[in-house]
């Protein structure tokens, strides 16, 4: 009720100033080919992987630190892996070197890596775009 009134107030305070309303011009755009166009030159290009890192409801990247054998053991699992793990286990070794030792659970989809390494995985997800 209150934004009723308001407008009305504010429509006789233009119309008494002598200034006109306009209303505003759309931003979308009316042919597929201007917006193919505008996306090409401003955003970046997507890069599609093989293998997708579903982040968790809380926007995390699904990256733990689990400890076994009498807290002697760490590993680093990552979780919610979807499509090729092998994939994901090559560019992996890649860039955390040749010594890891990654194996892959294919019945979850996860990795384990041996050792810890979750703060560099994490930022090595997030530089990837996931």
């Amino acid at each position: 009720m209150l934004g009723l009134f308001a407008t009305r107030k504010f429509a006789g305070t233009f119309a008494q100033s002598g200034a006109s309303l306009r209303a505003f011009e759309s931003t979308l755009s009316t042919t597929a080919e201007s917006a193919a166009a505008k996306a090409a030159a401003e955003g970046p290009k997507l890069v599609k992987y093989p293998y997708f890192v579903r982040r968790t409801r809380f926007q995390s990247l699904p990256v733990y630190r689990d400890t076994k054998n009498g807290k002697t053991r760490k590993l680093t699992v990552i979780r919610r892996v979807e499509g090729d793990l092998e994939a994901l286990r090559t560019d992996l070794i890649q860039a955390l070197g040749e010594d890891s030792q990654i194996a892959i659970k294919k019945i979850s989809q996860q990795l384990v890596i041996k050792g810890d390494c979750t703060r560099g995985i994490r930022e090595w997800l997030t530089k990837k775009g996931f």
